[in-house]
């Protein structure tokens, strides 16, 4: 114990005796200020009482019987502070001792034994590391505001003049790892969707670290061992994030790995770091890419690397878990299970195809939902989301939200929400794919799934109170190019960027995963169940009804059937099976990162300016986007024939295939498509014939979307027309529709609805002839055109168009001439 703690304890005991021995006033002047010496034989009765204030005060009232609920609360004596802290600092530091340290997040080590430590190196005259601890214990507390902020802000001003100096001693050295932590611990609990901040702190920590030797770092003792250890775990974590969810102009974290410089200081227990750092290398593995083609004499040694790295995972020398039936439960012991399991299933799917062992993950998977049903709660998010990514049903998915759910119940857990969000849009996923296979790492990832929004759907976003939230994840562009597919630009000023078409409504870029969180943010206050999992096997035209795979029944007023092209709904309406058709056409994506496209790159331009370009030649045509800030997406719709594959859904393809389509197209492309990290998928493009009719004669059935009108991906108009149905739906049901006259509104919907749709995807045809034509007098005539200048009449009817106001029209009409003809409106609903 130091020195100046036994000084202060020696004044607080003094100054409480003092007062306990005290001498009436009155009696000051006659009585001794000692008590006279024993004599010999005899025992004193002065007693020395170890006491303070406040057990005087209980003393009085428990002698005068004064009801103790009238004390103060007993007080936790704060730790010496030579700071000299103001009341509301005390009070922050406080609650970070006894509330916000133990939400930390950290695997191996008490999270308020790691907050301890941060206390000691901030009362030791750290100015930042206060700063930072007081900022996360604000922000932990009362949530971010200004209060928090202007911690932090002092904390970074603090750690700026701290890196004047040349050099980092030991002590100093540790203050800026705890400090720099500490502000990336803030920012981790922020749970923010778009602050990527957490990695400049990160690699701001490990900046210092490789600036720093083995032999500083040991002379700091355990407490360096802890920080070290904490660091080391948001590393790995990084890497794994990093692989899936890593955006434009985050910088790259220092290379040297942590765990080599934690495995001479580490004080993690041995399981967990072996744990940490077969996990570092799985995911050196992943984000290697380095897979020899299946021909190589390399991959028998490869797929033996992945199959020793399984089975070190396996062996990992960890407590089991009791049986099911043993009412003992140990979450430490349960979590480091979990763990491994998560990393084993994260090394499967990563490399699936490779590692065959079927019958095994699956065992894995039922062993990690057991864990998890058991559980109390489980800090650590990494085995929730992995672990959360196989759930296929509903009872598997009530398992990681109630685990969830107990977890961000407990003070000392950080908020799940981002996990959870990521979880619903992979189930989503899963729940679309209807049983067809999609590539682990492009479901984790969600790579490339962009989408174009042209005005006709953004302005029903807007409508739908929606907007805002899609701008702060989409790309705007601002000009675009048609070229041919030699590169000669033939026109500078498509429709996207021009002012009359687009200063109403704004024509966007978007990821797909974003653009449903966004809708998704807009059924909070509407009292909107999302049920996945739900497979219909029956559907009752008459009642309506519908009747799961599980056996539950739904009965509703109106049934909308939206399950996309290959539709089971059409079927059923259609009392045949109507499976959509291939004329031959298929889609190569290829998405590529824009971090190493640099000035003097041939695609510079393509990064530099939000733009959209298309390419445009035989057979099919090229069109490029940004999409997250950081990818650009490159489609290829090309007419490969019928002796093609049927590709349902995207699956990784070779880009040596898709480059074989473009032989002698413009050289850009083909740098665009050679920059590292490109990944390329490949599907096939289905159109169906359309119902003669999309809605049930018993009128409380009707087909929507892709079910009703499947659009090929050439006008940017699939999503916008599925809009456009929930627009005209919506304009019509905001009106007073009786019960029974629900039959007359589908009508009414119907009627508004499909000549449009139907003249959309006669267009869209037309477009993408006209985008394919091969070299000769149409392709000329196409090209003096576009050089001419565009023709705007087709995109201000396509665009221009108010789905919402024409459905309220159209509902209007109806009433009035009800009225007309001597029909009496029925009560509203």
């Amino acid at each position: 114990m130091p020195g100046w703690y036994h000084q202060l304890r020696s004044r607080q005991t003094q100054k409480s005796i003092s007062k306990l021995l005290s001498i009436p006033p009155e009696m000051q002047e006659s009585a001794p200020l000692s008590p006279s010496p024993p004599t010999a034989g005899q025992i004193s009765d002065a007693r020395f009482v170890h006491t303070s204030n406040w057990d005087i005060e209980l003393h009085h009232s428990l002698t005068n019987s004064v009801p103790v609920r009238n004390l103060s609360l007993l007080s936790v004596p704060i730790f010496w502070n030579p700071s000299k802290l103001e009341a509301l600092d005390r009070d922050l530091l406080e609650y970070f001792c006894c509330v916000a340290s133990t939400s930390l997040a950290t695997f191996g080590h008490d999270a308020t034994a790691l907050g301890n430590i941060l206390v000691r190196i901030a009362l030791q005259g750290s100015a930042a590391v206060l700063q930072a601890l007081l900022a996360f214990s604000s922000l932990h507390r009362y949530g971010l505001q200004s209060q928090a902020l202007e911690l932090k802000i002092a904390a970074l001003g603090s750690l700026a003049k701290g890196s004047a100096a040349p050099s980092l001693c030991a002590k100093t050295t540790m203050q800026h790892i705890a400090a720099g932590m500490l502000l990336c611990s803030f920012e981790v609990h922020q749970s923010s969707y778009t602050s990527d901040q957490w990695m400049f702190y990160l690699g701001g920590v490990k900046t210092v670290l490789n600036a720093s030797s083995t032999e500083t770092l040991r002379q700091l003792g355990l407490d360096m061992a802890v920080l070290l250890d904490w660091v080391h775990y948001h590393n790995v974590l990084a890497r794994f994030s990093l692989l899936h969810w890593k955006r434009e102009g985050v910088p790259e974290l220092p290379s040297t790995p942590t765990d080599l410089l934690c495995s001479q200081v580490s004080n993690l227990p041995p399981p967990i770091f072996s744990m940490l750092n077969l996990l570092s290398q799985v995911c050196d593995a992943v984000s290697s890419g380095a897979i020899p083609p299946e021909t190589s004499d390399n991959m028998d040694d490869y797929k033996c690397f992945l199959e020793v790295l399984d089975w070190r995972i396996r062996r990992l020398s960890i407590p089991k878990v009791p049986d099911d039936e043993d009412p003992i439960s140990d979450d430490a012991t349960l979590v480091m299970q979990l763990y491994q399991l998560a990393i084993l299933l994260f090394l499967n799917r990563s490399f699936e195809g490779l590692i065959l062992q079927p019958i095994r993950t699956q065992q894995h998977i039922g062993r990690a939902f057991a864990i998890l049903h058991r559980l109390s709660s489980c800090k650590q998010q990494f085995p929730i989301f992995v672990v959360g990514c196989e759930a296929r049903t509903d009872e598997q998915r009530a398992v990681v939200l109630d685990v969830i759910s107990r977890t961000e119940k407990m003070s000392s857990s950080r908020s799940l929400d981002y996990c959870k969000r990521i979880l619903q849009a992979v189930w989503a996923q899963d729940d679309l794919a209807n049983g067809n296979n999609i590539s682990y790492r492009d479901k984790l990832t969600l790579i490339g799934a962009g989408i174009q929004l042209a005005p006709n759907a953004t302005r029903l976003l807007q409508h739908w109170g929606v907007l805002e939230e899609v701008l702060k994840y989409a790309d705007r562009p601002e000009s675009g190019t048609f070229r041919s597919y030699r590169g000669d630009v033939l026109a500078q000023s498509p429709p996207v960027s021009h002012p009359n078409l687009v200063s109403k409504a704004p024509y966007l870029m978007i990821h797909r995963a974003d653009l449903l969180r966004a809708l998704l943010s807009g059924t909070g206050n509407l009292g909107i169940e999302i049920k996945l999992g739900s497979e219909v096997k029956e559907i009752d035209f008459n009642k309506p009804s519908l009747r799961l795979a599980t056996g539950e029944v739904y009965e509703a007023d109106l049934i909308l059937g939206a399950d996309g092209e290959r539709s089971r709904c059409r079927g059923r309406l259609l009392g045949r099976e109507d499976p959509p058709y291939s004329p031959g056409d298929v889609v190569y994506r290829i998405s590529v990162p824009t971090k190493d496209i640099t000035e003097g790159h041939l695609a510079w331009d393509l990064k530099r300016r939000s733009s959209v370009n298309f390419w445009m030649g035989s057979g099919g045509h090229v069109v490029t986007y940004p999409i997250q800030h950081d990818m650009l997406n490159v489609v290829l719709i090309y007419a490969e024939g019928a002796s093609g594959k049927v590709m349902y859904g995207p699956q990784r393809a070779d880009i040596e295939d898709f480059r074989s389509k473009i032989s002698d197209w413009d050289p850009l492309l083909h740098e665009l498509i050679n920059v590292e990290g490109s990944v390329c998928t490949k599907w096939t493009l289905f159109q169906i014939h359309e119902p003669v009719q999309w809605r049930h004669e018993n009128g409380r059935f009707v087909l929507i979307g892709d079910a009703a009108h499947a659009i090929l991906p050439c006008l940017a108009q699939g999503a916008a027309q599925a809009f456009e149905d929930a627009g005209v739906l919506g304009g019509i049901f905001s009106q007073s529709v009786g019960h029974d006259q629900i039959p007359d509104a589908l009508r009414v919907f119907e009627e508004v609805r499909k000549p449009r749709a139907s003249e959309v995807r006669r267009r869209t045809l037309d477009q993408k002839a006209m985008f394919a034509l091969a070299n000769g007098p149409e392709q000329e005539e196409r090209d003096a055109k576009l050089r001419a200048g565009a023709d705007y009449g087709l995109f201000e009817w396509l665009w221009g168009y108010d789905a919402a106001k024409s459905g309220r029209e159209a509902w209007e009409r109806f009433l009035t001439e009800s009225h007309e003809n001597g029909i009496k409106p029925r009560n509203g609903i």
